[in-house]
């Protein structure tokens, strides 16, 4: 997931893939305040509760605090961001493996994985998304390319192993000032759901062409 700087306000986002369906319906949580996601064995408790407590405190106090309070914690695997710089990922130590997580506090980042093939596709992810980083320091608007560097992240991870029983779903999930068709996809059943995903995307953000500034306040008001 990624936080990332706009003069109108910061964009998050979630990008997940895995061999279960409907993992966009489960995993990934954002808001205006910060990104949060529920792996290994999902709580979707702890991804709503984990977003709402950003409009009070950072990540870094909300995620330990629920983990504290759930007797499942080593199942699980947690991570988010939020708007202040704050970074945290947790990953239980009865999480199936190859399972671990990656934090990247300076550039906005976490990833998690369980069931991978190998721990390369964490690292593969991350330095996937941020190898953008110098191709969108002058897009006008930021947040508009998390989408695409979420599914860059996504390929990248697959390509080094990804889930070690192949993929069936997969979601991008983004909070951005202005809001758009494409922040919110998801593949819920597919033999290749990130290829699919993708052409999903390619699909809403040709037709998102077609909608003015003023259609999109009275769709996403």
């Amino acid at each position: 997931m990624r936080s990332r700087s706009d003069p109108e306000g910061p964009a998050f986002g979630v990008g997940v893939a895995t061999d279960a369906p409907a993992v966009g319906a489960l995993a990934p949580y954002v808001s205006h305040r910060g990104a949060v996601s529920t792996q290994s064995f999902v709580n979707v408790r702890l991804g709503r509760r984990g977003i709402a407590l950003l409009d009070d405190v950072g990540v870094e106090s909300a995620l330990p605090g629920l983990l504290d309070r759930d007797d499942d914690a080593e199942l699980r695997q947690l991570h988010g961001v939020d708007g202040d710089g704050g970074a945290f990922a947790f990953t239980g130590d009865d999480c199936d493996p190859w399972s671990g997580d990656l934090v990247r506090a300076d550039d906005g980042v976490t990833a998690a994985g369980n069931m991978l093939a190998n721990g390369d596709t964490l690292d593969a992810a991350v330095g996937a998304f941020l190898a953008g980083d110098d191709e969108a320091s002058n897009d006008p608007v930021p947040d508009a390319d998390l989408v695409p560097r979420l599914l860059d992240a996504l390929d990248a991870g697959r390509d080094a192993g990804g889930d070690k029983r192949g993929h069936s779903s997969a979601a991008v999930l983004v909070k951005a000032p202005k809001t758009t068709a494409y922040h919110d996809l998801r593949v819920d059943e597919h033999e290749d759901p990130i290829t699919e995903l993708r052409r999903v995307y390619e699909a809403a953000e040709a037709a998102s062409g077609d909608f003015t500034e003023e259609k999109k306040e009275r769709i996403f008001d």
